[in-house]
């Protein structure tokens, strides 16, 4: 079984205490650390912050809402979609799809088997941070860990109905009416910030009525909303960021 060093990442509890990780190695010279999947200041208030608001909106709003995110990582997005959903007397029926992008295969496999509930195939530490990722998540409300994995995995029947990279020809499964943009940074994942790609992708992948948040406020990514038709709305950013993004079209 391998530990989240074995596959090139280590535990970051954050200030909020929930965890987050980081890569191990940087691919940026002047850093003697690597990207980091969530602010330092606290990964569960961060997804919240700026995923939280637009997942109720379209859940409000939409009938059998499509949803899109963009860097599954250890799952905060998709367990936030499920909280929200489930506190709004939905099931996992009431939503029409979730489309989650993830790259590396060890983190689709890790996630689908905790979902399961095959802990015993995976590494304490694994465990350990999945649970803490769930039990976060929940801070705030009664409700049960298990029935937010029941709700994503009935969304995930197989680990490949997450979806493996999200390449510069790839193409939208479904027209959406909210997408989470959570990828990693543009140094690490630089076609995925390219304003020719997320102008296309934008376009051909949201429903008439549509919500696109992202932590970040790249000039690329605002420019390629304006030109797939969305309003620009700039919001707080997280702790020491000063700005992210949401584009709203019909909303």
């Amino acid at each position: 079984m391998k530990s989240w060093a074995d596959i090139g990442f280590e535990i970051e509890i954050t200030r909020d205490e929930s965890p987050s990780l980081r890569l191990l190695h940087s691919i940026d010279p002047n850093k003697p650390y690597g990207e980091s999947m969530h602010h330092s200041g606290g990964a569960a208030t961060e997804t919240f912050l700026i995923y939280g608001a637009p997942i109720k909106e379209t859940l409000e709003k939409i009938q059998n809402p499509h949803f899109l995110v963009v860097g599954l990582g250890i799952g905060y997005i998709e367990l936030v979609i499920a909280k929200e959903a489930l506190l709004l007397g939905r099931s996992s029926q009431d939503v029409g799809l979730i489309t989650s992008y993830e790259s590396l295969p060890e983190l689709r496999e890790y996630f689908h088997k905790w979902l399961q509930g095959r802990t015993t195939e995976l590494h304490p530490e694994v465990v350990k941070t999945y649970e803490a990722v769930v039990a976060a998540v929940l801070a705030d409300s009664n409700l049960k860990a298990q029935d937010l994995k029941n709700f994503v995995l009935n969304h995930f029947k197989s680990v490949d109905d997450i979806q493996t990279a999200l390449l510069p020809d790839s193409k939208p499964l479904s027209k959406y009416h909210c997408i989470l943009y959570d990828a990693f940074s543009s140094k690490t994942t630089p076609h995925l910030w390219e304003e020719e790609f997320l102008t296309e992708f934008f376009k051909e992948g949201t429903a008439e009525n549509a919500l696109v948040s992202s932590y970040a406020c790249r000039v690329s990514f605002k420019n390629a909303l304006t030109r797939a038709g969305f309003n620009l709305v700039i919001r707080p950013g997280f702790m020491s960021k000063r700005n992210s993004t949401l584009g709203t079209k019909n909303f």
